[in-house]
């Protein structure tokens, strides 16, 4: 394994409500990156966002720590020609960090048929993401793509082959892509092969064995991998934030069933070192794991508790809390543990122990 990694959010719209990250601090950016490559011994870093500044701001912090940028500029719920407007621009950045030293592999999209607009149908990511969900009517993924889905990942090469084409007019670098496992993606338009591959319930031996499929003499980069941190989170994956249906006037959560979920940050740690662990022997060229922090998702009490149900490494205080304003605004939770031993393990075995960052 080359890159041991993890996700970094520098604000995305996945809807109406502004941005997943606000506001901006570029000092606390300078801070999580070398949280990321000095107490979580991490030697990557994928950096994802929509405006296109605040992620050359995180590439150059990234880059004076020591860490490679995937870079993966990304406007949500957006078509096509949009989208081919938006990598240009990001491409001429990416270009010139590149020219500036930095270690730079740019990520064109990611899980682009749920995401944007023009392959699934669908106006909204609800809607985009209810239509995939009725193409497996037992509730659960499979290896076995359906034939519906097949035919959309036609249209969705066509789609990729544009950006690719858009990217590499202007930036000289890797390209890659951060594919949903319902997506067959040509990898020939790519340098490397990325995926974000979440265990949903399925044995050990079926999780590794599945990537079989995504390997095509190419490097192969499990592009997220990760779960929530409530009781039965493991279970559901890169689902498990579906729980969570909706949130009151007062920011506290609408569960559904009115079910509050019982926190466990131990289910996440948990999940996370068994995960890792396979992945460490399964000839994968990098890992990482999503999300080092998701501030629009705070830690509360019981229903207004909602950082439990991201995929957070760490844990925004409340807003009335003092430490809100400190730096950094966070703490860590068990998974960042067990994450940065996992990391200093494969990368930095002479180290003996991890420090331990943040407070309380």
């Amino acid at each position: 394994m080359k890159y041991c990694g993890v996700v970094y959010d520098v604000g995305l719209k996945f809807g109406d409500d502004g941005f997943s990250v606000e506001p901006f601090d570029p000092a606390l950016v300078e801070y999580d990156m070398r949280t990321i490559a000095k107490d979580m011994h991490a030697n990557a870093v994928r950096i994802e966002g929509e405006e296109i500044h605040r992620l050359a701001t995180a590439a150059r912090a990234a880059h004076s720590m020591g860490l490679t940028v995937f870079f993966n500029p990304w406007k949500m719920n957006e078509g096509v020609d949009g989208t081919c407007a938006y990598f240009e621009e990001a491409a001429k950045t990416a270009e010139r960090l590149r020219n500036e030293g930095v270690d730079v592999i740019l990520v064109a999209g990611c899980e682009y048929t749920i995401f944007s607009k023009g392959v699934f149908p669908g106006e909204s990511f609800n809607e985009r993401a209810m239509w995939l969900g009725s193409q497996y009517p037992g509730g659960r993924m499979s290896e076995d793509i359906p034939q519906t889905l097949r035919e959309k990942s036609v249209e969705l090469n066509k789609v990729l082959q544009s950006f690719a084409t858009v990217v590499r007019a202007k930036f000289n670098g890797p390209l890659t892509y951060s594919a949903g496992t319902w997506e067959l993606v040509d990898w020939d338009i790519f340098d490397i092969v990325g995926i974000d591959y979440y265990r949903r319930g399925e044995p050990k031996e079926q999780y590794v064995a599945g990537l079989e499929r995504h390997r095509f003499n190419k490097p192969l980069v499990v592009m997220e991998v990760g779960c929530c941190a409530y009781k039965g989170a493991a279970d559901r994956g890169d689902g498990g934030f579906l729980l969570l249906k909706s949130t009151n006037p007062d920011g506290s959560g609408v569960f559904e069933g009115g079910v509050i979920p019982t926190r466990s940050e131990r289910e996440q740690a948990d999940y996370l070192n068994t995960q890792l662990g396979l992945l460490a022997t399964a000839d994968v060229h990098a890992v990482f794991v999503y999300v080092f922090s998701f501030p629009c998702m705070r830690r509360g009490e019981g229903a207004s508790d909602l950082d439990m149900m991201c995929f957070s490494l760490v844990k925004y205080y409340p807003e009335q809390d003092p430490r809100s304003n400190a730096m950094p605004p966070w703490s860590p939770k068990e998974s960042f543990h067990q994450v940065a031993d996992f990391f200093r393990s494969m990368l930095h075995p002479q180290l003996q122990c991890p420090t331990t960052p943040g407070q309380g």
